[in-house]
């Protein structure tokens, strides 16, 4: 499959260079890394492991090499694409694969207003600091990428006739999940239920109010963003499934909308909407200081079905409040403090619209239990080989050790910071401490609350004679039951980035 991917994207950089000028701009660039972390623990720090792209393994005492070429060029003035193809291997391999394809990628850009991907790319979309912040509630960069196809506007763009005044930006993809093999192996011995090839959709639309950069002080964000997963193939005591209802793009639409199924659908899809839907509405306000420093605060609501949609869960939420410094180098260049509580979901009674007659008025009195990152259906919820694609403090099934393929706990209450500046031109450092509590889930609770401490301290070291050239070292820890071990460890990056030609 990986071959045919290639081919397709040679194919597509040709045809883009019969179309180029005698005057483009090429550029190619590499990039090679090496991994390694010893852990006193079974698993390696969560801060170590987690906002990696997948790349870093949850065993303890791991290591991965990678290795990346990437070309861009300019085709005329206002187009351009780029290529990329990035491989790696890692150990232990436990029941992924020792060796893949991290990224292979075709993106096309018409003046950075519209743009087209198509592949495997590490694409940080989120408006929450990539660096700082515990993550995106819908997607960060916790997981491997998807392959997709995807059409964006990855910049806010200003819409005509409001003067600066209100801008947009957006995006909107279909892809496909690769991770049916590491279920099957982690779920058939077990005897558990997984799936495999599911498909996967994602929208987001957001809006903003002013311009910081054109010396105003205010700017208000506020946006929604939503994905499912859809149709695949669900294993259960093993027979097999085909949770398609036949008709592909009746099921896009269905799911799209996330709107009940048809007639031939499964009752899940036929009593509720079809797919695994997830969404976030996100409400941000940024400042900007005379000195150009930027505080903003924001506010994250999660939802899955109707009830959150409507607030029902209002009282669930990842608040957060920032200070970015304009001063490159300064000992203090960022800081961040969150809240999550994601304990109320909806409340602890679910009435089931297909109850009886005598107590469907009940109905409309009870929409809770909405259970965050699972799905009867698509039991793997939220993630993809096993790892979190949204906020990492829900323990992906990763964590799991009988084979279960979802998420045993996603009522939480967690405190978050993080800091990040320079000690000098070439040293920079970050450090994010997290206090976390977690009840389980409504309907599988603990017996007990379980309660955790994590936190990981990261240097950074470019080299001033080798260009391109870094050194990172990272030393984290947990403790406390929540992150299921008491885990001391550090890790050692090297790091290399450079032109090729230009």
């Amino acid at each position: 499959m990986n071959q045919y991917r290639f081919l397709i994207l040679i194919i597509f950089a040709y045809s883009l260079n019969l179309f180029a000028g005698e005057d483009e701009s090429k550029e190619l660039s590499y990039r090679v890394e090496a991994f390694g972390s010893l852990s006193t623990g079974k698993h390696t720090p969560f801060w170590i492991v987690s906002h990696t792209w997948g790349m870093v393994p949850l065993d303890a005492n791991n290591g991965y090499l990678r290795g990346g070429i990437f070309y861009n060029q300019h085709i005329t003035k206002d187009w351009n694409y780029s290529l990329g193809l990035d491989v790696a291997v890692s150990t232990p391999q436990t029941s992924r694969n020792a060796a893949w394809v991290q990224q292979l990628y075709g993106e096309l850009n018409w003046k950075q207003f519209l743009r087209l991907n198509i592949g495997t790319k590490e694409d940080y979309t989120s408006l929450l600091d990539k660096n700082l912040s515990t993550g995106d509630m819908d997607f960060s960069q916790n997981t491997r990428p998807a392959p997709e196809i995807k059409i964006s506007i990855p910049s806010f763009l200003a819409i005509p006739g409001t003067k600066d005044f209100l801008y947009f930006k957006g995006d909107m993809s279909v892809g496909w999940f690769m991770d049916g093999d590491y279920h099957e192996g982690t779920a058939k011995p077990y005897g558990k239920d997984y799936m495999t090839r599911i498909l996967s959709q994602h929208k987001s639309l957001y809006f903003r109010i002013g311009n910081i950069e054109k010396a105003q002080p205010f700017q208000f964000i506020f946006g929604l963003d939503h994905q499912a997963q859809w149709a695949g193939y669900y294993y259960q005591n093993g027979m097999e499934y085909n949770i398609a209802n036949g008709d592909l793009w009746n099921d896009f639409i269905d799911t799209f909308f996330a709107k009940e199924g048809g007639s031939n659908s499964i009752l899940t899809d036929a009593l509720y909407a079809s797919g695994s839907s997830i969404g976030n509405y996100l409400l941000k306000l940024d400042y900007r200081a005379k000195d150009k420093s930027i505080l903003s605060i924001y506010l994250s609501h999660f939802f899955e079905d109707d009830s959150g949609m409507k607030w029902q869960n209002a009282k669930d939420m990842l608040l957060g409040i920032q200070y970015k410094s304009p001063k490159k180098g300064a000992l203090l260049t960022g800081a961040l403090l969150e809240y999550m509580y994601m304990r109320d979901q909806s409340g602890p009674i679910h009435f089931n619209i297909a109850m009886d007659e005598s107590h469907q008025s009940l109905s409309k009195y009870g929409f809770g239990m909405d259970d965050y990152y699972n799905n009867a259906i698509y039991v793997q919820g939220q993630s993809y080989f096993g790892r979190t694609r949204g906020n990492p403090l829900f323990l992906g099934p990763e964590y799991n050790t009988n084979g279960y393929q979802g998420f045993m706990s996603n009522r939480i209450l967690a405190f978050h910071g993080g800091i990040e500046g320079s000690f000098s031109p070439d040293i920079e450092y970050r450090a994010l401490l997290t206090y976390a509590e977690t009840l389980g889930r409504y309907n599988i609770p603990y017996t007990e609350k379980k309660k955790g401490v994590s936190g990981v301290i990261d240097l950074t070291y470019h080299l001033p004679k080798v260009e391109g050239l870094d050194l990172k070292f990272s030393i984290g820890s947990d403790y406390g039951k929540y992150f299921d071990d008491h885990n001391f460890g550090f890790a050692f990056t090297v790091r290399k980035k450079g032109i090729l030609l230009k």
